[in-house]
């Protein structure tokens, strides 16, 4: 599944396999964003997806609100498992860590470039 709205600076792309949700995001994730946002991770936790891992090496700009979203993906998940984050940009692993969030997901590797 690959998505994007040419009106807001955003793309989500997910692909399913063997139980394991992998979702790319591009781009800035806010207020705008936030129901495009939903919308995708509904979609995907449709899917009851195992393991959810985001790549976030793209995201420019990431408010609060967003990032507890993506974070809160992890109560859909089986007991035990946490959403993991992996290769966060410099602004995502400040938001994730400013707000504690960083404790209730799995950060993995840094962002290259």
């Amino acid at each position: 599944m690959v998505t994007g709205r040419p009106d807001h600076a955003v793309t989500v792309r997910a692909h399913i396999s063997l139980g394991t949700a992998t979702v790319i995001i591009f781009g800035e994730l806010d207020l705008v964003t936030a129901s495009f946002l939903g919308e995708h991770l509904a979609a995907i936790l449709d899917k009851k997806p195992r393991r959810l891992v985001f790549h976030l090496d793209q995201v420019g700009f990431i408010d609060c609100a967003a990032a507890r979203r993506i974070v809160g993906t992890g109560r859909s998940l089986p007991p035990g498992q946490r959403p993991v984050i992996r290769y966060p940009s410099p602004a995502v692993r400040r938001v994730l860590k400013l707000t504690g969030l960083d404790a209730q997901c799995e950060v993995e590797g840094q962002a290259t470039g």
